[in-house]
């Protein structure tokens, strides 16, 4: 309550000259408050856009899966029930895809060939 009375003892061009400085301190809080928010926004926005281009992923996946399927479902029939299918069809079919298993040479090869090769160190002593 003391601020007032001062305020009113002062001349009138210090009373302005205060309410200036006071409306400019509040002014710059106000912009360091919104940059703070432009920031935030944009933060907001690289992660929306990163979560857009997963979505588009998780889309490229799911349209794949009926193709998947259809694939799982050749190999879940027995021979018989696939020949005996294709007795019945009159259209002529396309050839069955071919799955092939491929060695994978990843960590069994490797680990395999370092305890060759230590066995070999260990003997050559």
């Amino acid at each position: 309550m003391s601020r007032p009375s001062t305020l009113q003892q002062l001349p009138p061009s210090l009373q302005i000259l205060y309410q200036k400085q006071q409306e400019y301190a509040g002014l710059q809080a106000l912009r360091e408050a919104s940059a703070d928010l432009l920031g935030r926004v944009e933060k907001l926005a690289e992660m929306s856009h990163i979560m857009a281009d997963g979505g588009e992923a998780v889309g490229g996946v799911l349209r794949n899966w009926p193709h998947i399927f259809s694939v799982l479902n050749l190999f879940d029939k027995p021979v018989e029930i696939r020949a005996e299918t294709s007795t019945d069809d009159e259209e002529p079919q396309e050839p069955l895809p071919v799955l092939v298993r491929l060695p994978y040479g990843g960590e069994t090869s490797t680990a395999g060939g370092a305890s060759t090769a230590n066995s070999v160190n260990s003997s050559g002593r």
